[in-house]
């Protein structure tokens, strides 16, 4: 086999691929479910009077909700960075992959510090802030949505495409079903537009976390049919 082809025998470890798959599904999942119970109040879903006055007591929830979509953010560049590994060629679009991950996690880290740190602040201000308060809410919407959630998706979209060889079509279909969901809450992001955003989070998170295990499982029979 050419130097340049796919192999699914690079350096990880046939035990982290699924472990990280797992853990991403697991995080991702209590991330849902406190976006739904603790941060709902705060979001852009809510009349603004009311969200302000909520994020002014710097809500736990509001807290760490956030400091749970940023460990997702983690887990999703480890998982790439592992299947990067699973690809000891020179292709182009696993090294991108990766390029786009790190730079959707990096404006997603900031963005999710803003709604921490700077609209709690800016909510204290109460309608004298109202301008300011929205200046910051839409740059971490925006920012969120469209700029970290784009570069992800884009990453996704080429290791995808690398791992087209390795992989059986339910796991192309999960991982077309998360590049589309993702282009969704990307425009969701730019509109914006908060009941598109909020409809296609779901979705990009399920259809992403299901690619997850699938690849996984994909590439450990390949390892365990070369062991």
């Amino acid at each position: 086999m050419p130097p340049s082809s796919p192999d699914a025998s690079g350096t990880v470890p046939a035990r982290l691929l699924p472990a990280l798959a797992w853990a991403n599904v697991a995080l991702h999942g209590v991330g849902l479910a406190v976006a739904w119970f603790g941060m709902r109040p705060g979001s852009v879903l809510v009349p603004l009077p009311q969200r302000m006055a909520y994020l002014a007591a710097s809500p736990p929830g509001w807290t760490w909700g956030w400091g749970i979509w940023m460990l997702c953010t983690l887990l999703l560049a480890a998982y790439m960075v592992a299947l990067r590994l699973c690809l000891p060629g020179r292709s182009l679009e696993p090294r991108l992959a990766l390029v786009f991950t790190a730079a959707g996690m990096a404006a997603d880290l900031l963005t999710d510090a803003v709604q921490i740190q700077v609209l709690p602040l800016a909510a204290r201000a109460g309608a004298s802030g109202e301008t300011l308060f929205l200046a910051f809410e839409r740059l971490a919407l925006t920012g969120g949505a469209t700029v970290a959630n784009g570069l992800y998706t884009s990453g996704i979209l080429l290791m995808a495409i690398a791992l087209h060889p390795l992989t059986g079509t339910p796991a192309r279909l999960a991982g077309g079903a998360t590049v589309l969901a993702g282009t969704v809450m990307i425009f969701a992001g730019l509109l914006p537009s908060p009941e598109l955003l909020a409809l296609s989070t779901g979705p990009t998170i399920g259809f992403y976390s299901v690619w997850t295990l699938l690849v996984a499982r994909d590439l450990g029979r390949r390892l365990e049919r070369r062991a």
